[in-house]
């Protein structure tokens, strides 16, 4: 297919590293597994993924079997794969990253601008970008959602999962009686603010916008939080569905 870069599949690798993982582990709810599903699955029920993740647990042992088990299933194309990982490679925050129609048709030279179009149509209807409409071009700009990162990064990144990230968020800010500071958890962690952004997004999207502090011309998309009692108890849902608790 025309929207290609220079290395391996990035469905596959992103899939072997689901299963190299799955060997050592029963694979959980949360980080590899949960990107891999939401791109197989359309929201269902807590049994059928349950089910899904059995099937991967017997094909642990076999890679290429358990890689071809769920590339049968990926509705995600090649060509939308490529350009989420180019664009998770290219984002310098990891926090509504925008990336201009212009450059991406510079990007990708030899894609036809409908190939491109119909690329960053998946990705919009996969929950990864939002499109910017302009007049006179398919699209104007696209930006990154948090799901985009949380699908590509494990690829890009070695031993980088943004939703276990989250999960180092979300204690701290259990810890934590006010309001809790983004950048000290960074610092903390030893994390970049590309690296700590994404898992930031997951996190707010369970706190209300009253508890959020916004960025203010600092790098981080939310620069501190805290959480009510209901939220307390969202968050700590979360972490335990990660771990597999």
């Amino acid at each position: 297919m025309p929207i290609k870069l220079p290395s391996p599949s990035p469905k596959r690798a992103l899939f072997r590293k689901l299963v190299d993982a799955s060997v050592s582990m029963v694979p959980v709810a949360g980080g590899h597994l949960a990107a891999i599903y939401s791109l197989t699955h359309p929201p269902q029920s807590e049994i059928e993924e349950e089910r899904w993740r059995e099937e991967i647990t017997k094909l642990a042992n076999d890679t290429e079997a358990a890689v071809n088990f769920i590339l049968k299933r990926v509705t995600l194309s090649e060509d939308a794969a490529y350009l989420g990982r180019w664009m998770s490679e290219n984002a310098e925050r990891g926090w509504s990253d925008i990336f201009g129609y212009d450059d991406i048709v510079a990007q990708f030279p030899e894609a036809t601008k409908s190939e491109i179009h119909e690329a960053v149509g998946e990705l919009e209807l996969e929950g990864m970008l939002r499109i910017s409409k302009v007049i006179g071009k398919p699209f104007g700009h696209v930006t990154a959602t948090h799901k985009l990162y949380e699908t590509f990064d494990p690829i890009v990144f070695e031993g980088v999962s943004p939703r276990q990230d989250a999960t180092v968020v979300a204690l701290a800010i259990l810890d934590s009686e006010g309001m809790t500071s983004c950048g000290a958890i960074a610092e903390k962690q030893g994390w970049s603010v590309r690296r700590i952004n994404p898992a930031l997004a997951i996190v707010g999207d369970m706190i209300a916008d009253g508890r959020k502090s916004r960025p203010l011309g600092q790098p981080y998309g939310i620069k501190a939080m805290a959480a009510d009692p209901q939220e307390r108890v969202r968050l700590r849902r979360f972490v335990k569905a990660i771990n597999g608790e």
